[in-house]
Formats: structure tokens, sequence, C-alpha cells
């Protein structure tokens, strides 16, 4: 039997569930986590309170963003780590950059005020940041041609181009 709904059985039934009791409940229903045994759940619930207090003392120092919550909140560093980690295969192949005059360039544009850029999006499990970073410059460029911002499928280039890796990583 998967542990969180026992687990979120018996912390209901506590005379008291304490806060972090309940953000923890909340995190796991939000984000469909389930545990297979009591000690995962402990180890899990632990690493999340580590993470709600980091991100606690992260938004008591900025007032120009707020950090919360997301999947990966009752991940060790180790964890998420792994997962980010890129290996690259031995196959790439290097080519010299052509050097373009920048002489005529404006200081700065900002290109999400002019409208050219679409909602920033997870790539969840697929390490397929090539996609979406070319899928984000061909629908900024298009809008920059034809003053119309589309939405371009990044599934696509990662099904269709073999020589990418695909969630592998890719250029």
């Amino acid at each position: 039997m998967k542990f969180a709904l026992a687990a979120l059985a018996g912390i209901s039934s506590a005379t008291v569930m304490n806060k972090m009791d309940y953000e923890f409940m909340k995190f796991v229903t939000n984000f469909a986590k389930f545990y297979e045994t009591v000690e995962e759940f402990e180890a899990r619930k632990e690493v999340f309170a580590l993470t709600a207090s980091n991100i606690e003392e992260l938004n008591s120092r900025n007032t120009f963003m707020t950090a919360g919550h997301n999947q990966f909140s009752d991940w060790s560093d180790a964890e998420y780590t792994n997962f980010l980690s890129y290996r690259p295969k031995n196959t790439y192949r290097t080519q010299e950059p052509t050097i373009l005059d920048t002489s005529d360039l404006p200081d700065s544009i900002n290109w999400i005020e002019k409208g050219a850029v679409n909602d920033v999006q997870d790539q969840g499990q697929c390490g397929s940041c090539w996609a979406f970073s070319a899928i984000a410059q061909m629908e900024g460029q298009h809008f920059v041609q034809s003053g119309k911002l589309l939405k371009l499928s990044e599934q696509q280039c990662v099904d269709c181009d073999t020589d990418s890796y695909g969630c592998s990583g890719g250029w």
C-alpha cells in the first residue's frame, strides 16, 4: 500500500496537526507524491521541512522575488543535482563561430515588454532545455518578423531531432 494516504489518515486523526505536517500533506496532495514506507515518508518530510526553512530564509532576504515549493521540495540536494547533471556524449562536433558586427545594436531591449516571449514552462524530467531554448528563440524571431507571438512545440523537437539526443541533452 502506498504510504502517503495512510499517513494522511494517521496525521489527520491525531489531536493536533502542526503547521509543517499540514504543509507537507498539502505538498503530497498537490504533487501526487507517494512514498513506499514510513521511513521514506519521514525522510521526505524532513527534507521538505529543510526546504521550507530555506525558502523562508531566502524570502526574508529578498524583496524582488518570492520563492515557493515545487515538485522537487522533497528531494535531497544530491537527488536534485543528479537529476540536473548533464552527461555529454563523446561524439560532439566542434565548429568555429562567425563573429558578427555589433556596432549598430542598442544597449538593451526588453523583449518581454514588447510581447515577444511566451510564459515560462516546466520541462519536467526530460533533459530537453535545448528544445525549449531553440523553440523560444524561433517564437521570438517569428514575433520580430511578423508581430505575432506563436506557441510552437518543444515536444516535436524532442521526438523528431535524432541528432540532439532527445531527453538526454542536446545543442
